[in-house]
């Protein structure tokens, strides 16, 4: 009686090692391929957040017969807190369960406190709202910078301004700025020549505290907190993604978004010249960008 015996042959150690090496090697080549297509859809939904804004503030000057101001305040409190654009739009960008829980034609931000704090007698003002978010920025929900408000990636450009001091009511020479009231007949520049909104990003290690949705917090350690919701566009912050700490920036790789008073989207690189970005951020200057800036 014969028997056949075989012999099961297993993977050499070298030939183990070759296929991890082969492996890895693959990986190291899907792995960029997969950041560039997650980028280009974050880069989507971030300009898709932008337009629906607005449209939102368009919805709203339909409504109100002006743009929303960056913050609204009363006659005599110009440093005390006051609900931002994003509240005031909340209600024309899907979200008019969260206005009518804030109520802000009713309630005061903060509660009339100075600063405002978040409370449990005025929810809603640290909830995430991810149209308010860019997600390439990967901030935490509340603002640890800005009294833990509820983190926003989009601040209101106020203008083309450079001055060292904050005044009431300042007309910065945009669209949205202290209780402004500008309407679209306002715009003599046009709109697609026009912004309103510019992206900013959470960094702490750069000094860059994005901002809030909620509104401006008021008076806060000697310095009115006006960059909770909206900046100026002087010889610094005009560098997209430059060092200052309020410069209009994005973790979009070469530049940042902004959007028009038209609705439309752009991306600004990184090195795009300061003297267009001031241009644009005016409503009635009469310098005129060519498009292919």
């Amino acid at each position: 009686m014969s028997s056949c015996r075989r012999t099961r042959r297993g993977f050499t150690l070298i030939e183990l090692l070759v296929v991890i090496a082969i492996i890895a090697i693959l990986i190291g080549l899907l792995l960029p391929a997969v950041q560039k297509i997650r980028e280009a859809a974050n880069r989507m939904k971030c300009a898709n957040n932008l337009h629906q804004m607005v449209l939102g503030l368009h919805n709203y000057h339909d409504t109100n017969g002006s743009f929303p101001p960056a913050y609204q305040t009363g006659p005599g409190t110009s440093f005390q807190p006051g609900w931002g654009w994003s509240t005031w739009i909340l209600q024309f960008v899907e979200q008019d369960n969260k206005y009518r829980q804030l109520d802000p034609d009713h309630v005061l931000f903060g509660l009339g406190s100075d600063p405002a704090l978040p409370t449990p007698a005025q929810p809603g003002t640290q909830d995430k709202l991810s149209i308010f978010r860019c997600p390439s920025d990967p901030a935490p929900d509340q603002n640890s910078q800005r009294q833990n408000f509820a983190m926003s990636n989009y601040r209101a450009v106020a203008g083309p301004i450079t001055y060292p001091y904050f005044f009431e009511n300042q007309d910065m020479g945009g669209v949205m700025f202290e209780n402004s009231a500008i309407r679209l007949t306002d715009i003599t520049d046009g709109t697609s020549q026009t912004l309103c909104v510019g992206e900013c990003i959470f960094d702490l290690k750069t000094g860059k505290r994005a901002c809030i949705w909620p509104g401006m917090h008021g008076l806060d350690g000697g310095s009115v907190w006006i960059s909770d919701v909206m900046w100026w566009v002087d010889e610094a912050t005009a560098q997209v993604n430059g060092t200052a700490p309020q410069a209009f920036s994005s973790r979009h790789p070469g530049g940042a978004m902004f959007a028009f008073c038209d609705g439309s989207v752009r991306f600004f690189r990184t090195g795009t010249d300061p003297n267009i970005v001031r241009w644009l951020a005016g409503r009635a200057d009469g310098v005129i960008v060519p498009p292919n800036f």
